[in-house]
Parts: structure tokens; C-alpha cells; sequence
């Protein structure tokens, strides 16, 4: 049930016939009826307050969606760490014919058993006008994102009913867990550049450092992890392989890309520069690059980068090879570590330094 005090929350009320958006925290999984005032939301955001010792009991529950306002384009899961019961997103999908944009977070999305995961292959299916997709934290079990990928494309399926425009705007995020060593196993590295498709402007899969790391300077535990754990982790350029075809080859590279964000896996120079001789139209690049000792290696990244006329933001994360690593670790120079900083300003002007 909804559990949404409007006396509990900040600020002054609103009106709901004025209101843009609305967050309803679940205890289980029916979602209550919307008053008639409420029919011009735009965005919804579900939020689990479900008890972690009951979820598993409320899974095999009945669930129940009331019928939702449907100029809704803009929906939220967040917290949903088991999923959800076989059958509630193909209900929820069914109720958001017109949702554009979709972000996940913190969660097992496609649950633990097979029907789960079918019907949340079934959810994506159903979404025929979704163009923005954000997948932060959500993990999910092999073959999901594989089986999920077709119905995020686009395509021209002579088939009624499958062919779509397919998604604009891809992100997947990664908040790096130096506590958790299995982590990166836990990520669906060789599925995840399925999701890739020709429609896309923007294509991020990035990883990054947790908040806590900044907002608890003054903790001692804190303190103390970051004198020892810093950083994060890069997938190995072996697994880089499925994101650089997928951004190169015919069938499936964007027509239209201007960010691109790959900094969960590790390219090397040779592979980047296939990358951006596609990917032309870029403007906005981050990229995690192996780092070979030499002047050479600098020389073929600046090359790399020529080839994309129109960029404006770069920033290119040193990822050393053990070559590199072991020479700078062994060297009689103090750092242990290297900063590789590009500042482009343009293409006749932009320099590389390594330190």
C-alpha cells in the first residue's frame, strides 16, 4: 500500500491538479488509485518500502495497479532490491503507453527465477515509445539484457507491432564497491553493449566512486579506506571487444552519436581509434585507454582524437598496463600512480600530459 503522508513532506502543498510529478513509496506491491485532480502527471517515481526480511513473502502476493494517469512519460523504480512479482511490470507497462523515459536504480531488476525475468523482458517489449533508458546499480542475471536488447533498438520488423524507433539516450552506471571483490563479476560485461543500437545520441556505461567517499571526509573508517582503496576498477580491454563492434559495425552503430561515456571498460589505443573513426560526430568523450610507456602511445591517442572534428569535451582515464605500472612502481621517481590529462580546445591545440 501507499504510505505517502502529504503532512510529512517538505515544503508547502501542492496543488494536485498543478502537479508535474509524484513519488509513492510501496509497502507492497498495489499501487493505489490516483485521485482525478492527479491526471496531468507527467512523471511517476515508485519507491520500495518494503522490509527486507518480508520481500520474498510479498513476491508471491497479489499484486494490484489502479488505472495511472496517462500523460505520464517519465518513470522511476527505485530500491526494488529482489524485483518484483511475475506479471507487475507487463501490468505496469500496459498502464504507461505513452512513457518515454525510464530509470532504475538499486535493484535486481529482473528478480531471481525465470518468470520474473521473462516478464521483465516483456516490460521493454511492451514500451513502444520509450527513447531514454537509465540503468543505475541494477544488476540483473545472465541472458536478461541479451534477451531484453531487441525491444531497445531500433528496427523495421515487417512484423505488426515490433518495429520501433528504439532508444535515444542509453546509461548505465556502476557506483564501485572496493568492499565487495566479486563486484565487477557481478556486471553483465559481455551483455551490456547489446543494448547498443543505431538510434542512440548519447551511449554512457561508466563507473564511478560512491558518494560516501565525499561526503564523509571525517570519518575515521572513511579516512582510513581511502588511504588504502582508491579509485575504481576497469573492465580488462579483452572484455571491451562486444562495446567496440557494437559502436562499429554496420548493423548495429549509432547514426548520431554525440556523447559517448566508456569508461567501464579498458580500450586500448588501437581500439578507440576504431571507435572514432565511426563515431566521427562525437562532441563529448570519456574513455577509459590502456597506457603503454612511451612517447609513441601519446602520439597514437592525439591521432585517435583528430579524427572527431567537432569535440568539445574529452577526458581520457590511464588505465597502465603492467609494463607501464611495473616501470613507474620500480622507477626512482616518487609517485606511484599517473594523471593523464587532455585538454582539448581545438584539434590544432589540443595537448596531452603525463605525469
Amino acid at each position: 500500500m501507499a504510505t505517502t503522508d502529504p503532512a510529512n513532506l517538505p515544503g508547502e502543498p501542492v496543488d494536485p491538479s498543478q502537479a508535474q510529478g509524484a513519488q509513492i513509496p510501496l509497502q507492497t506491491f498495489t499501487i493505489p488509485e490516483f485521485p482525478p485532480a492527479a491526471r496531468g502527471l507527467k512523471a511517476l517515481t515508485l519507491t520500495s518500502d518494503i522490509k527486507v526480511d518480508e520481500y520474498q513473502t510479498i513476491l508471491s502476493q497479489p499484486y494490484s495497479i489502479s488505472a495511472l494517469p496517462p500523460g505520464i512519460e517519465s518513470l522511476t523504480l527505485e530500491l526494488f532490491s529482489l524485483g518484483y512479482p511475475p506479471g507487475f511490470l507487463t501490468a505496469l507497462a500496459e498502464r504507461l503507453p505513452n512513457l518515454k523515459s525510464l530509470v532504475i536504480y538499486s535493484q535486481l531488476f529482473a528478480g531471481i527465477t525465470d518468470e520474473s525475468q521473462k516478464d521483465a523482458v516483456e516490460f521493454f517489449k511492451r514500451l513502444r515509445s520509450l527513447r531514454a533508458l537509465h540503468l543505475l546499480d541494477v544488476f540483473a542475471k545472465p541472458h536478461f539484457f541479451e534477451d531484453a536488447a531487441p525491444w531497445l533498438k531500433y528496427n523495421t520488423s515487417d512484423t505488426e507491432g515490433e518495429a520501433r524507433r528504439g532508444l535515444m539516450f542509453l546509461e548505465v552506471n556502476y557506483t564501485f564497491r572496493h568492499e565487495d571483490e566479486e563486484f565487477m563479476g557481478k556486471i553483465q560485461a559481455t551483455e551490456l553493449p547489446l543494448l547498443v543500437g543505431p538510434g542512440l545520441i548519447s551511449c554512457s556505461f561508466n563507473v564511478a566512486i560512491p558518494d560516501s567517499a565525499e561526503d564523509d571526509e571525517q570519518d575515521p573508517s572513511t579516512i582510513q579506506q581511502a588511504g588504502t582503496k582508491e579509485g575504481v576498477m576497469a573492465f580488462n580491454k579483452t572484455l571491451a571487444t562486444g562495446l567496440v563492434d557494437a559502436l562499429t559495425n554496420e548493423d548495429t552503430y549509432p547514426r548520431g552519436l554525440r556523447a559517448l561515456n566508456s569508461t567501464l571498460y579498458t580500450l586500448t589505443s588501437s581500439q578507440l581509434t576504431k571507435v572514432l573513426e565511426t563515431q566521427k560526430n562525437i562532441m563529448v568523450l570519456s574513455s577509459t585507454v590502456e597506457m603503454e610507456p612511451g612517447e609513441e602511445r601519446k602520439k597514437e591517442l592525439m591521432k585517435a582524437l583528430e579524427l572527431c572534428s567537432n569535440l568539445e569535451q574529452v577526458e581520457i582515464i590511464a588505465n597502465p598496463s603492467l609494463q607501464f605500472f611495473m616501470e613507474v612502481r620500480y622507477s626512482t621517481q616518487p609517485h606511484h600512480y599517473c594523471n593523464l590529462t587532455l585538454q582539448p580546445t581545438s584539434p590544432a591545440t589540443s595537448h596531452l600530459a603525463l605525469s
